[in-house]
């Protein structure tokens, strides 16, 4: 059932680890924990309707990029000596591929929000509001740090998130209000430093005449910013889930090494019966009546 459903709504399958971790190991883990049915639907339609669409467009545009970049380098000849002229590559629509980025994990970021309301009770909506307040409201790490006092983990967890995605938010405001609050949003194309070398594309976030974020480079820049965004949603789903186990106390949430998982989908987390816990019924069945253990005792 699940396997036909995302075929339908996706052009890629399983085995693309952003699939695999938004939809069908979210959907594992949803069936295995303690939540209204209505509710748990509502977030698969979330991360296979909206969450997993926006990544592999990011996804798409950094490989792109990437791509393109590492074959001019490849094909770039510097000038011999004695030359008058040099062909500096260059990357097309290079703003406007940055531009959709941008606006997709600004989008992406705003979307997973509704995966924060609908497990937490919150009504945040728009994605600045992942690390700053919009009084009176807190922001998500302000929530965090409110009302997760139980859980240091998650907490510090969240408190990461200003270093992983801050750049993100403000660069898409900068290009949405250039010389506003964000700042300035730069973008460099192929160029040749002062000494002659050629440097690949980067982007940096100037304010108030100085450098805030950067320069970077875009590729690189980009790769990060796919890793953060998926490891942030589902690990927002992934701390909500170790409490609220369907049998509270016996359940846990494991990682599944990166050299371990099945390439056919590779998902990192599973949720199952805690070590422990399978060791004592392992135990207990050896001395049940009917057992081997259990008629070897009676002889």
């Amino acid at each position: 059932m699940l396997p036909f459903v995302v075929a339908q709504k996706l052009d890629q399958g399983v085995t693309n680890p952003i699939v695999a971790r938004l939809t069908l190991q979210n959907f594992e883990l949803l069936q295995n924990c303690a939540i209204a049915k209505d509710t748990a639907e509502k977030l698969q339609a979330i991360y296979l309707n909206e969450l997993t669409p926006k990544l592999l467009r990011l996804s798409q545009i950094h490989e792109k990029l990437r791509t393109d970049i590492e074959a001019k380098v490849a094909s770039y000849k510097p000038p011999s000596r004695g030359a008058t002229s040099v062909v500096l590559p260059q990357v097309l629509q290079l703003e406007e591929e940055c531009r959709n980025y941008l606006y997709e994990a600004k989008n992406f970021l705003r979307d997973l929000l509704k995966v924060i309301n609908l497990l937490f009770g919150t009504n945040f909506e728009e994605a600045s509001e992942w690390i700053m307040e919009k009084k009176p409201k807190l922001s998500v790490v302000g929530f965090a740090e409110a009302n997760l006092q139980s859980q240091p983990d998650h907490i510090r967890y969240l408190q990461q998130l200003p270093r992983c995605i801050e750049p993100l938010v403000k660069m898409r405001n900068a290009v949405e209000h250039p010389g506003g609050h964000g700042g300035d949003h730069v973008i460099r194309n192929f160029r040749f430093e002062p000494n002659g070398s050629l440097s690949a594309p980067d982007w940096r976030r100037d304010k108030d005449g100085q450098t805030e974020y950067g320069p970077v480079s875009i590729v690189e820049d980009m790769r990060v910013g796919v890793h953060n965004l998926l490891t942030l949603a589902e690990d927002v789903l992934v701390m909500w889930a170790v409490d609220h186990a369907a049998v509270p106390g016996m359940m846990g949430i494991g990682v599944i090494p990166e050299a371990s998982r099945n390439p056919a989908c590779p998902i990192k987390y599973k949720m199952g019966l805690r070590e422990e816990v399978v060791g004592q019924l392992a135990r207990l069945a050896k001395v049940l009546p009917g057992s081997a253990e259990a008629r070897a005792t009676r002889r």
